[in-house]
């Protein structure tokens, strides 16, 4: 059997012939690309790779935004048997340095953008062999052209034989409590997941799906292939744009939205009744980052169709647990595990917990990754006997529904008691003033940890600090209250979404 990723996209043009699968969309730009378009433009690609050097197992990062040259990219490095080094684009050129330094990648494919920031980056690496820039500009000195690696007949090419554990995707931690990670995934990793998350609700040729998710993150990356799967038609955009989501979706009648919380609250702000339909989104999809109540309430009341949540992680490529469509949604539930993943909440001594009880969420299965790239202790820390402790702290109920709580390396410890930031954010969510909300742990003499809130008011509303503590004070005891709150514009975040609270804690 080839486990090879990039079988998909060959298998959606055998399924479904050849249809319409992918719309780019900027402000003044729609641009439409058959299933079939992609799978030759790639196929040329892994080709030319090849013919540039670029050998079984050598790993290709990709610094691009969202546009139909990442998949076409990624799709062509998995062809041709190397590894695909998704690269956020909007990181600092010494931290592009690190993971370049740290993957030892052999080439980089980016645009003229990013060139100058990348260029920085790679500069003193001798691992770097090529740099592949995209679109029709005029190149530097040294740089190849992709649409040279990708134009003209399809290559006479067969796709590489890749095993299951071979590794397919080097994927970077955001780095929120320290120096990214290089996490490995296999091609069985990323592939078992595919398959095993299909089944929690019915997507199918009558789907379309908008993505504004960055492509270079894993949520992201999985959506392409979920519609060469379902035969579903994917719009994605260069990058998130609240009023370009709402018209597309009045434009193109999309019927399921994949996004993080932020998006979520950022078109209940745009949204003009008199300007947007909604009325074809069935679903809803939000993960990568908790969803509060009273947003989801909001999204149902506002826009119409159910909000579905998931769960996951890079390490594990990435679902975990995802709602069921047709079964009830519990309020604070991220689902039930996935076809062929295990959940189990354990204690501080790794012995497995009862319903209920709360402990760190621990994970096993087929799409577990490998290990951390060059770090073997910190691999071997997270996968402990035969299971990878996620550090995310929750509980499951009767029915197996996980709830998360917060990270291990979040929970306060207040005087000797442990407090879940979650539950704090829950109630300051509850205050009709709140847009997004916050909290962590901060020094003091007394008590070891005092609870700290950041909150961002929605538009035009005011609240005093006093009043959110009162607000908090009228559903938690006082020990579990905030002390002091902060307001923000906005709260710090890694490209999807995710709350950085190191650098909370660092203001303090």
């Amino acid at each position: 059997m080839n486990w090879n990723y990039a079988k998909y996209s060959w298998e959606s043009i055998e399924k479904f012939g050849e249809y319409n699968i992918l719309t780019y969309e900027e402000k003044t730009i729609e641009e439409q690309h058959s299933n079939r378009a992609l799978f030759s433009r790639s196929h040329t690609l892994a080709a030319s790779l090849m013919g540039l050097g670029i050998a079984r197992g050598d790993i290709v990062a990709v610094v691009l935004p969202n546009h139909p040259s990442v998949p076409v990219a990624f799709m062509g490095i998995f062809k041709a048997g190397a590894v695909f080094l998704p690269v956020v684009f909007g990181l600092a050129a010494q931290e592009i340095h690190y993971i370049l330094k740290d993957s030892k990648a052999v080439a980089i494919i980016t645009n003229m953008e990013l060139y100058a920031k990348v260029f920085e980056a790679a500069k003193g690496l001798a691992n770097i062999k090529h740099t592949i820039i995209t679109g029709n500009d005029v190149l530097p000195a040294a740089a190849i052209s992709f649409e040279s690696l990708t134009s003209g007949q399809p290559a006479s090419l067969e796709m590489a034989h890749m095993d299951a554990d071979d590794p397919a995707v080097l994927m970077y931690t955001s780095g929120t409590t320290g120096f990214p990670k290089g996490v490995v995934l296999t091609h069985r990793n990323i592939s078992s997941n595919l398959l095993d998350g299909l089944p929690a609700w019915s997507t199918g040729v009558e789907d379309i799906c908008l993505v504004p998710l960055p492509l270079n993150h894993i949520y992201g990356m999985l959506m392409i292939n979920e519609c060469n799967i379902t035969g579903a038609r994917l719009i994605i955009h260069k990058w998130f744009d609240p009023e370009l989501v709402l018209s597309s979706i009045t434009k193109h009648k999309v019927t399921q939205f994949v996004g993080v919380p932020t998006m979520l609250i950022k078109l209940l702000e745009t949204y003009d009744p008199e300007r947007h339909n909604l009325s074809s989104i069935r679903r809803w999809i939000s993960a990568a980052a908790p969803l509060s109540r009273e947003t989801l309430k909001a999204v149902e009341r506002t826009l119409g169709g159910t909000v579905y949540e998931g769960y996951g992680m890079t390490e594990t490529s990435p679902t975990i647990s995802r709602q069921r469509e047709g079964n009830a949604r519990k309020p604070g539930s991220v689902g039930t595990a996935i076809s062929n993943v295990e959940i189990s909440i354990f204690d501080e001594h790794d012995r497995s917990l009862p319903v209920g009880r709360e402990g760190e969420i621990c994970v096993r299965g087929p799409n577990v990754m490998k290990g951390y790239l060059n770090r073997p202790e910190e691999t071997s820390d997270t996968l402990r006997n035969g299971w990878m402790h996620t550090g995310d702290m929750g509980h499951l109920d009767e029915d197996g529904d996980l709830f998360i709580t917060g990270r291990k390396k979040d929970i306060i410890i207040r005087g000797g008691e442990n407090i879940s930031p979650g539950a704090v954010e829950e109630a300051l969510f509850t205050h009709p003033a709140i847009q997004e909300a916050a909290v962590v742990g901060i020094p003091d003499a007394l008590y070891g940890e005092e609870v700290k809130g950041f909150v961002v008011l929605h538009d035009g509303c005011t609240v005093s600090e006093e009043e959110l503590i009162n607000h908090c004070l009228k559903t938690m005891p006082r020990f579990k209250a905030p002390k002091s709150i902060t307001f923000l514009k906005e709260l710090p975040k890694s490209p999807v979404g995710k709350v950085l609270k190191r650098e909370l804690r660092q203001m303090g």
